[in-house]
Formats: C-alpha cells, sequence, structure tokens
C-alpha cells in the first residue's frame, strides 16, 4: 500500500503543477501589457487620459488640448506633440493603442484602420450612467482599471451629494439657458442633474427634447425662479453671447446659478465639479 501511495502523489502533484502553469498562463493571457504609446484624436479623451496614465505615454494629443481657449490643461500639456485629426499625423509615431471620440475625424479612422491600426472609438455619453462607464472603458483600455474606478466611484459620490440640495424644499422652477437663446430640454445630462437637484426644468415640461431655442419673451413670461448658466456662456464677447448680457435678464425676478465650463463639451471631466457647484449655488440661492 506504501509504495502505491508515491506514484498517486507525484501524479498529484505532477497535475497540480499543470493547473497552476494553466492558471498563470490565463492570468498572462487576460493581464496584457498596457499600451505605451497613446495617441488621442479628441480633447475630452485626452484630459482623461492626462489623470490615468503617466504623461510619457502619451504620443500625440489633440491640438485643441493644447489651447487655453479650449482647454483646462493647455498649460500643463505643453511639449506633448499634437495632431490635428490627420491619418498623416498619426501613423509615423508607431502608437499601439489609438483613441477617437464618436464623431471624429471620419475619414482619418477609415484610412487608419484600412492600414490595420490600433483605433478605438468611445461614445458620447447621452447619460449620467454613460460617464462612468466610459471613464472605466478607458482606464481599462490602458491599464488604469483601477484609477479609473476610483475616480468614476468619487464623481458617483458627487453626484449623489446633489441630492442633498433638495431636502425638505419645495421645486423651484428653471431654465438651463445657454447662448444664442437655447434652453436645453429632455435627454440631456443637464436634465438629468436638474432633476436630482429637484428642479422642475421647464423646457422639459414644454415639450423640448434637446437643445431649442426659445424667445427671450417667451423665457421671461415663464417666469422661472433659476436660471442655470455655463461659465463658457456667460463670458467672451461672441453675439450669440450676448443674449445673455440683455438687460431684461438682468432685471429679472430670478436668480443666475453660474457653473464651471465644460458641461456641454466634455462632460465626463467636469460632471463632478460642476455637480458640487451647482448644488452650493442652489443652498445659497434658497438662503437668501
Amino acid at each position: 500500500m506504501l509504495l502505491a501511495v508515491k506514484p498517486i502523489a507525484r501524479l498529484l502533484g505532477f497535475l497540480f503543477f499543470v493547473c497552476n502553469a494553466n492558471l498563470q498562463a490565463q492570468s498572462q493571457v487576460q493581464s496584457p501589457t498596457p499600451p505605451q504609446r497613446i495617441a488621442s484624436l479628441n480633447i475630452c479623451i485626452d484630459q482623461l487620459l492626462w489623470a490615468l496614465v503617466p504623461h510619457e505615454r502619451l504620443v500625440s494629443i489633440s491640438y485643441l488640448t493644447a489651447s487655453p481657449m479650449w482647454s483646462p490643461i493647455a498649460e500643463q500639456v505643453r511639449g506633448i506633440p499634437t495632431n490635428h485629426g490627420l491619418a498623416e499625423e498619426i501613423v509615423p509615431l508607431s502608437p499601439d493603442l489609438i483613441l477617437a471620440g464618436e464623431f471624429d475625424a471620419a475619414s482619418a479612422i477609415e484610412l487608419l484602420n484600412r492600414l490595420d491600426k490600433p483605433v478605438t472609438r468611445l461614445p458620447l455619453p447621452r447619460k449620467l450612467s454613460d460617464i462612468n462607464e466610459q471613464i472605466i472603458t478607458l482606464g481599462d483600455l490602458v491599464g488604469a482599471g483601477k484609477k479609473a474606478r476610483t475616480m468614476a466611484a468619487r464623481i458617483s459620490e458627487q453626484v449623489a451629494e446633489l441630492q442633498t440640495a433638495k431636502q425638505n424644499q419645495q421645486p423651484l422652477t428653471a431654465f438651463w439657458y445657454s447662448s444664442n437663446g437655447v434652453v436645453i430640454g429632455d435627454g440631456t445630462l443637464e436634465h438629468e442633474l436638474m432633476q436630482l437637484a429637484g428642479l422642475r426644468n421647464l423646457a422639459a415640461e414644454r415639450g423640448m427634447f434637446g437643445f431649442n431655442q426659445l424667445d427671450l419673451e417667451l423665457l421671461l413670461s415663464a417666469k422661472p425662479q433659476i436660471l442655470i448658466i455655463e461659465a463658457s456662456n456667460a463670458e467672451g464677447f461672441s453675439l450669440a453671447r450676448e443674449y445673455l448680457a440683455h438687460p431684461a435678464l438682468a432685471n429679472a425676478e430670478f436668480t443666475i446659478v453660474r457653473l464651471p465650463a465644460g458641461l456641454s463639451g466634455c462632460a465626463t471631466s467636469v460632471l463632478g465639479d460642476v455637480a458640487i457647484a451647482l448644488k452650493q449655488q442652489l443652498a445659497n440661492s434658497v438662503q437668501k
């Protein structure tokens, strides 16, 4: 009997070795080396990459990201090569991952695909749940999954805190007002934020979906209690933004809530800041 035990023990040991080797091989397959040469054609993706990966891994970013007019990280990205969404700018860099947004550089993406280059498109976030999904997807793509999930969890906390602004309060009527006399209705990130804050979106209540132009007279006749304006819309000298400087708005009996710029441009990177600012300003407006 004792003689029979040794072959069995050896067999079990061999099977353990084989199983352990298979598990290690599977682990290696499931955890590939993250891309070391990343090119991005999208200003919003650039801002997330800047927060998620070591900067030396970025071989090219959008030229818009280097412009202070458009990008909050323009000063920080100095020295990073930029592109204008052209395939001929990207191919010589030999990136192992090329990132683009849903609507970026269609002809360039088509050519890069034909050249069998590693292109990944990220869809435009259309609702709040899309924000965290995009962050986590991008994090997994670039080998920063843990960091991305921490970022997503923090944004979820900031958005959840917005709901405390409406506790024990009657819903306030509001418009989210943009340049060119545009109000933002149902089916938008802005509408979801207004709902979380306990606001009645007067544009949505009038059956408006997405972005709609509304005459100033109609806006004033609706008598909103709150008018929400993003900072990017409240500044500048374009003709479109003169709507926001109209004396009728300055003299109207509603509270203007000014939010940080960027939600309509790069929602994923600024959503948390916007949620916090909206909560604080609404709390201040109620106290007045």
